[in-house]
C-alpha cells in the first residue's frame, strides 16, 4: 500500500570497473598476487623458525639453570639477542611475554600478507568486478507540494 504523502522508487545501479580492453589493473593485481604470495611463504616460514628459535631459547635456559654455570647462561643469553630477546642471567626459562614476542610479529605478518593478497585478487579481477548500488528517490505527490508552497 502505497503511503500518502509519497511514494518510494527504488533504483539498481551497476558500475562496471575495468572493461575488456583495460588491461592495466589486471596487470597490477598479477603482480601484488605474485608479491604477496611469496612474502606470505616467507612470512610463514618465519613464524616456524621462530617458534623453533624460542624452544631452543627455553631448552637452553632450562639446561643452563640446571648445571649452574655462567659460561652457558652467556650462551643462552647471546642466542636469544640474535633471536631479538634479552635474557637475564638468572631466568631459567623465557617468560609467556618473551615468548609471545616472538611468535606473535610473524604472525601479524602472516596475516597482513594475506590481506594483500585479497587486495591483489580483487585488482586482478577487477575486469570482472559489477558493484551494484541502490538508490532510493522520493516522489511527493503534486497536491502535498501545493499545501506547502501555501
Amino acid at each position: 500500500m502505497l503511503s500518502r504523502w509519497s511514494l518510494i522508487v527504488h533504483r539498481i545501479m551497476f558500475f562496471k570497473v575495468g572493461g575488456r580492453n583495460v588491461h592495466l589493473p589486471k596487470l597490477m593485481g598479477a603482480f601484488v598476487l605474485v608479491a604477496a604470495f611469496l612474502m606470505f611463504c616467507t612470512s610463514v616460514s618465519q613464524m616456524f623458525e621462530s617458534w623453533e628459535n624460542a624452544k631452543f631459547i627455553d631448552n637452553c635456559l632450562g639446561q643452563a639453570s640446571a648445571s649452574l654455570s655462567i659460561e652457558d647462561k652467556q650462551t643462552c643469553q647471546q642466542s636469544a639477542y640474535y633471536a631479538g630477546l634479552f635474557v637475564r642471567l638468572d631466568q631459567k626459562a623465557l617468560t609467556a611475554k618473551q615468548f609471545l614476542g616472538m611468535i606473535l610479529q610473524p604472525i601479524a605478518m602472516m596475516l597482513l600478507w594475506i590481506v594483500v593478497l585479497v587486495f591483489g585478487a580483487m585488482l586482478y579481477l577487477s575486469g570482472k568486478l559489477i558493484i551494484p548500488i541502490e538508490e532510493a528517490e522520493r516522489v511527493v505527490k503534486d497536491r502535498v507540494l501545493k499545501r506547502r508552497k501555501k
